[in-house]
């Protein structure tokens, strides 16, 4: 049975076991980090405030220590010449930032999905002029840098968004909607520049199975491509785009991390936090370890938040495919 040959494997068990201590971290966060607002938890939390830039280590109350604030940051990209006059709770944003990682990851690969599963079956069952123009598109968009993508889309659409500590109510129309929905240009960028690898695979299962016998039987008694696509094709050849979709989660959570780390502003807190601890890396005399709370726990919160999705994308995958058994 599928469960049994998606758990045989242990490395499958602890992907699982870490997606769900993710799951369970962000679901928890209220009770583990009680936010100062209940209404609207923010992932960041000033818990002193102090001229001094230097990170305060762990301590009573603060059992991952403290990194100084970004202030002034930009919603949407990192300004140059910031200080920092307040400090954020570490604890208080690897709890949280769960939630942000979570969202992040499943909103952008199910969107992505979503539009290369339809591109590249409805292309592939169609066939001919269709599915020529279809996979070209598709060439033209894998083409396009993803990191251009943001950029471009950033400075056209999100010029004016760019003080989360403000009101967001100042904001009117379209821009505070968005800002509002924290949907940010990293989102949406990933979402328009990473379908194609979906449209490809899933076009290419379809034109195999558009050959089988059940499914020109389906079309001889009638049945329309609508009913053919959704009973016959898609669940003979989804497997594959569910297997891509798992590891994708982990894989745009730190994607979106490392373009915030380099000056790309987003809704990834644990990219922010590394943003906020990056002067800190070096440490005192070259020690990395002089300010080990502003940065390790967040990178490996990232690094086993990618490794818990890519195991559980390999569980699947064995489970999955017949050839893999």
């Amino acid at each position: 049975m599928l469960p049994r040959r998606f758990l045989r494997r242990r490395s499958t068990i602890l992907g699982l076991t870490l997606v769900l201590a993710f799951g369970l971290l962000a679901l928890l966060a209220p009770v583990l980090a009680p936010p100062l607002n209940p209404d609207d938890p923010w992932p960041f939390m000033n818990v002193s405030q102090s001229f001094s830039r230097q990170p305060e280590p762990p301590g009573p109350g603060l059992p991952l220590g403290t990194t100084p604030q970004i202030q002034n940051m930009p919603q949407y990209g990192i300004a140059p010449g910031q200080d920092a006059s307040f400090q954020w709770d570490v604890y208080y944003t690897l709890v949280w930032g769960a939630r942000s990682a979570l969202r992040f990851g499943l909103v952008v690969t199910l969107a992505t999905a979503f539009i290369g599963i339809a591109v590249g079956i409805v292309s592939g069952y169609a066939g001919g002029l269709s599915n020529l123009l279809a996979m070209r598109v598709t060439d033209a968009f894998l083409a396009f840098p993803v990191i251009a993508g943001v950029w471009v889309i950033q400075r056209a659409f999100f010029g004016n968004i760019y003080n989360p500590f403000g009101d967001p109510l100042a904001l009117t129309g379209w821009e505070g909607f968005l800002y509002r929905a924290r949907i940010d240009p990293i989102m949406i960028a990933f979402i328009l520049f990473s379908w194609m690898p979906y449209a490809r695979l899933m076009n290419a299962q379809a034109r195999r199975v558009k050959e089988m016998d059940y499914v020109r039987a389906a079309e001889a008694m009638g049945a329309t491509s609508r009913r053919v696509i959704w009973r016959h094709v898609l669940p003979n050849t989804i497997a594959p785009a569910i297997v891509l979709a798992a590891r994708d989660v982990g894989g745009m959570v730190i994607l979106a991390s490392a373009f915030i780390f380099i000056g790309f502003g987003g809704n990834v807190a644990w990219g922010t936090m590394l943003v906020s601890s990056r002067e800190f890396v070096i440490g005192l005399n070259g020690n990395p370890f002089s300010y080990w709370w502003t940065f390790v726990p967040v990178s490996l919160a990232l690094i086993l938040f990618g490794v818990g999705w890519n195991l559980l994308g390999d569980g699947l995958n064995a489970a999955l495919n017949p050839h893999g058994r």
